[in-house]
């Protein structure tokens, strides 16, 4: 017992010395132990510089209160913390030129290969070390180096890069003080436009400003060499104490391959997203071999987001539904943030099923995201294109938009996949829309007439005004091509308005000529029936022109007196000025009872898809109960796409009151339906 007693006194001696020792060469040894987080210093700094045995407070300790740069030891005592087995780094202190090198070193090591216990030494530098280290530091990064003591005004190259030594040539050899070595640099290879600012930031000036707040300062330029423009990076570093500025390390170096890669960088990100921007996406799509789908995404009304939720939170969402969309891709799929709300994205799938699934999924993690956001619902809607590598990324796009825009205003679909049918029905249009208001002036919109006759004596009764447009090369137009478009794009009431008005003038001037003439009913769209003015408008047509408002019936779609909730006032008004209403398609889709009991209509007009029934038991029954309870209401009925002799036996022998169909006639030019008329 008493041996080891004095081994251990033996040993804490010889320990005691080799630290005193290590004091004198300015170097001080502890131990740092992560896990408690504390330091424990040596038993010489103990006995001799009253330091505590155990530091807790890495804030306010002696240490820690002479280093400038205390992030530093900081920096270094979190890469031990997270295993890494070895690090340093050199700071400055306070109230002398020294620098101080920090160390650790991981000795010990728990289970799961974390640190335990860490040996830490540091060392007082001298500052022809320090500088040393500095330039060193710098040579490694920077193409060339130099030493500026700025008392003496004298510049000391440390390393030179070739290009610079042929540029500057005599300069190098003997080199002149700062300003003139910068200003001979600046002449020679700095970019005009970059020169003035140049000079003014690396400026003895600049950087005693710079060094009163900081140790480093850099500044990026661009140079010629060779012809070509390079960027480059001076960097300084203050090795005078904090605050001054007597001697400083300056480097110099080429940064053209780090700044390409920043401006690729800045180029193909997207700034709000942080991912992929549309360049971005097309560059990727042509490195692409493999076949796929091209689709084009949109948000229903996302401007209410930014309206309600502020543009802060509008950008927030739109982080969240590319989030979304890197979910639900594979890592074949290609996408990118157009702008916007508009995305774009490449499905590598040969199969429209996976994509329609994929877009689905896509659309149910919408809904969570706006749940998770509390910003109203987030509704997508995407056109879908056939991708392969001979097709351009725009003409691709612009299938996409194409597809994608035939589903904006719809609710009841998410998507629509791209037919070239459907870009020459678009073009078709557009040159409808185009052609409208010349068509009107140069009356190329004609009036058909098709016959209504009484089966029993085979007497034309009336007519129904059909539209039909002949273009500039005397081609009929169909109406199936031109009525939906208009009834989309609002055009529709002005045609409605023509086609009365050459109807009413056409029966005065049957009527001027002596003819006998009958009823012609004329079609009004459900877009007319919306505006509150149309039975004064057309009842002052039909008296600025002369003609008895009973000989120019309105027709109204079945479908249209339904969707309107105003139907029975305006029928009202109708009837007051004169005009017999005719309940047009009955049968066709919308057929309801209620209809005949709305007492709004003088005559039913039956649909062909119920005539077509005729010769069926149950659809016979269907006819014959519909027509009597017709005019057990007191309503009259015609008969609609009457084909065939059987059609016409049936519907006398029932007592329908007249038939309009091709077993008659097909609608007529003006010039042949008067020769009926005759």
């Amino acid at each position: 017992m008493e041996n080891k007693i004095a081994c251990e006194k033996e040993y804490s001696v010889i320990e005691m010395n080799v630290q005193a020792a290590f004091a004198e060469w300015g170097k001080y040894i502890f131990r740092y132990f992560p896990k408690e987080r504390y330091f424990e210093t040596s038993r010489y700094a103990v006995a001799k510089m009253n330091a505590p045995e155990k530091v807790t407070d890495f804030d306010n300790n002696l240490f820690i209160d002479h280093v400038v740069e205390k992030d530093r030891i900081f920096d270094v005592m979190k890469r031990i913390d997270n295993g890494e087995k070895y690090a340093t780094t050199v700071v400055a202190s306070t109230g002398q030129s020294n620098a101080l090198r920090f160390s650790l070193s991981a000795v010990s090591f728990d289970e799961e290969g974390r640190t335990v216990e860490a040996v830490g030494l540091i060392e007082r530098l001298d500052e022809d070390l320090r500088r040393s280290e500095i330039i060193s530091a710098l040579a490694s990064n920077f193409n060339s180096v130099y030493y500026v003591d700025v008392d003496e005004d004298k510049v000391y190259a440390y390393k030179v890069i070739s290009a610079v030594k042929s540029s500057l040539g005599d300069k190098i050899q003997s080199i002149p003080g700062y300003a003139d070595m910068m200003l001979a640099y600046v002449a020679k290879m700095v970019l005009p436009e970059d020169k003035e600012t140049m000079l003014q930031e690396t400026s003895i000036e600049n950087l005693r400003k710079q060094f009163r707040q900081k140790n480093t300062y850099q500044h990026d330029y661009r140079i010629v060499r060779d012809g070509e423009v390079k960027y480059c990076r001076a960097k300084f570093v203050n090795i005078s104490g904090v605050g001054e500025l007597h001697r400083m390390v300056a480097g110099f170096a080429d940064i053209s391959s780090e700044k390409q890669r920043e401006l690729e960088r800045i180029a193909y990100t997207d700034p709000v997203t942080g991912g992929n921007n549309y360049e971005s996406f097309k560059e990727k799509l042509k490195e692409c071999t493999d076949d796929g789908f091209l689709i084009s995404m949109d948000i229903h009304a996302f401007k209410i987001i930014n309206s309600i939720c502020g543009v802060a939170k509008g950008d927030q969402t739109l982080k969240g539904i590319w989030r979304c969309i890197k979910e639900e891709l594979d890592t074949r799929d290609i996408a990118g943030h157009i702008n916007a709300d508009r995305f774009i994205i490449f499905n590598q799938e040969r199969n429209e099923e996976r994509v329609r699934s994929k877009l689905t999924k896509l659309n149910e993690r919408l809904v969570q995201l706006s749940e998770a956001l509390k910003v109203p619902k987030i509704i997508p809607y995407f056109g879908i294109t056939e991708w392969n590598s001979d097709k351009k990324v725009e003409e691709a796009y612009s299938e996409a938009n194409f597809a994608k825009n035939q589903v904006k205003d719809r609710k009841d679909v998410i998507y629509q996949f791209y037919s070239h049918d459907d870009t020459v029905k678009m073009l078709e249009e557009k040159a409808m829309e185009d052609d409208f208001q010349q068509a009107l002036g140069k009356e190329q919109f004609e009036i058909w007439y098709q016959p209504k006759y009484d089966p029993s004596t085979n007497e034309m009764v009336g007519a129904e005004g059909l539209v039909r447009w002949r273009d500039d090369d005397g081609n009929i137009v169909s109406p199936g091509k031109f009525i939906p478009l208009f009834e989309r794009n609002g055009y529709i009431k002005i045609l409605d308005e023509y086609v009365f008005r050459k109807v009413c003038n056409q029966q005065l001037e049957w009527k001027k000529s002596g003819m006998h003439i009958v009823p012609v009913s004329i079609n009004l769209s459900r877009a007319s029936l919306y505006f509150e003015s149309v039975v004064n408008r057309y009842h002052e047509i039909a008296d600025e022109i002369g003609v008895d408002t009973e000989l120019v019936p309105i027709e109204i779609t079945e479908s249209a007196a339904i969707d309107n909730d105003n139907i029975k006032g305006l029928a009202d008004k109708f009837h007051n000025s004169g005009f017999s209403l005719l309940v047009d398609d009955f049968g066709s889709g919308y057929s309801s009872l209620a209809t005949l009991n709305m007492k709004c209509f003088d005559t039913l007009k039956i649909d062909k898809s119920l005539i077509d029934y005729i010769g069926d038991f149950s659809g016979e029954r269907l006819l014959e109960h519909t027509i009597a309870l017709a005019k057990e209401l007191g309503l009259y009925v015609t008969a609609e796409g009457v084909e065939k002799e059987d059609q016409v036996d049936f519907l006398k022998r029932i007592n329908c009151d007249s038939i309009q169909g091709f077993y008659y006639s097909r609608p007529l030019p003006t010039a042949e339906f008067e020769k009926l008329l005759a």
